[in-house]
């Protein structure tokens, strides 16, 4: 029997475990789902309306000049998607970079990384699950890390996962992995600084044993052509692994820096981001920290894969966001099948949506909460001025006392 679905309430208040060890489970069959979801919808006129007037932020100053020309432009894109369940917008694209092996910390003393989070909005409660590499990407893709410890290269995964549920909701779809040489390259080595164990694709069985699902492991070089065209021709989910270097794992955090600053650029330039689009940038795990967040919103000093960076990057989205609410991996999950209206896998079930991205935002100062939890009206890095010419290290230490609470509603 599969367990209880969480309440509206439930999905907004938790945040995902470590996630399960065995393999993840989805939300229901398709016909429960779909009356819950519309149990929820039906709920959603009133219930949205007082979270978003309640939720925790960090935000800053009210939107003018440009960044309310985007947020007009924004709604009046996403109009025809909506809402879709516990906030988040019903998206028309969203894309998913993974870069490599950085703490929040030097993210941010990084300064093209920098500049990005200034200009856009960031996690700062952000939590990766797992060390090593593999068990985050197994979880950013499945619920789950499968009780995977290791950067294993023929540790097949038989369990739902994005690649399974896409093409059942007649999705379109890609993972781009910059540096291999073909289409559906199921190697664990080869073609130009790739490595296997940074693409969780090639680990579930039902995409190794599948011509049809393998073809949407793709170049990355395929994905640039489509980005400079009309936004029908991208995929409604796009995946990006950069290369060994570009992720930052083999090279210095300013050449992935600098790859990232492109990137965004090339994405932020396309019709399919401007047409209802979102990025999410997000780093697999920090560089030997292990904390963790754990239920009920909570941080402890071990267990997991420290703090990382987590940048979102949609049009209207206000300028210099910072949201101090606890997330982890299981939460980006959430917030993509929510976008795109698919059955919760695994620890995504219970973990907490980024709503707070795309709330409205009030004027005024952050809660009694929030400043608790370090979060305030504005990214302001460590070293600028107010115009933030010096990027630097964010105003707060990376590490956190046991326990420590964090922000939240």
């Amino acid at each position: 029997m599969s367990p209880p679905s969480p309440t509206t309430s439930e999905r907004l208040d938790s945040v995902g475990t470590l996630g399960p060890t065995g393999p993840p489970v989805l939300l229901t069959g398709p016909e429960a789902f779909r009356a819950r979801r519309r149990a929820l919808l039906g709920l959603a006129g009133a219930a949205l309306a007082a979270f978003a007037a309640l939720a925790v932020l960090g935000t800053g100053a009210a939107l003018d000049g440009p960044d309310a020309a985007a947020a007009a432009g924004a709604g009046a894109g996403q109009a025809a998607t909506g809402t879709g369940r516990a906030g988040v917008p019903r998206l028309r694209h969203v894309f998913v970079v993974v870069m490599e092996n950085l703490d929040a910390a030097e993210a941010l003393a990084t300064p093209d990384i920098a500049r990005l989070a200034e200009r856009w909005a960031t996690a700062t409660s952000y939590y990766s699950v797992a060390h090593p590499s593999l068990p985050n990407y197994l979880a950013l893709t499945s619920g789950g890390t499968w009780g995977i410890t290791s950067d294993c290269t023929s540790c097949y995964v038989n369990g739902p996962n994005l690649f399974s549920e896409l093409p059942a909701a007649h999705e379109s779809f890609g993972a781009y992995m910059e540096g291999i040489p073909s289409p559906c390259y199921l190697d664990p080595y080869g073609g130009v600084d790739y490595a296997g164990k940074h693409d969780p694709f090639r680990y579930y069985e039902d995409v190794r044993s599948s011509p049809s699902l393998c073809a949407h492991i793709l170049p990355y070089s395929r994905l640039a052509p489509l980005l400079a065209g009309p936004a029908r021709t991208v995929p409604r989910f796009v995946w990006v692994t950069p290369n060994l270097c570009d992720d930052g794992h083999d090279c210095p955090p300013a050449t992935a820096g600098a790859w990232l600053a492109r990137f965004v650029g090339e994405v932020t330039g396309s019709a399919a981001w401007r047409d209802g689009g979102a990025l999410f940038v997000t780093w697999d795990e920090s560089n030997g920290i292990d904390s963790a967040v754990v239920p009920p919103g909570r941080i402890v000093p071990s267990g997991g894969g420290g703090p990382v960076l987590t940048i979102v990057v949609a049009p209207g989205v206000p300028r210099g966001r910072r949201v101090g609410l606890p997330y982890n991996h299981y939460s980006l999950l959430a917030t993509v099948e929510d976008a795109l209206d698919l059955p919760l896998l695994g620890a995504a079930r219970a973990a907490r949506p980024m709503a707070a991205f795309f709330s409205p935002r009030p004027r005024g100062h952050p809660s009694r909460s929030e400043q608790a939890a370090g979060v305030g009206p504005r990214l302001r890095l460590a070293g600028t001025s107010a115009s933030g010419r010096r990027p630097g290290r964010i105003g707060r230490t990376a590490g956190v006392p046991a326990s420590t609470p964090v922000g939240g509603p």
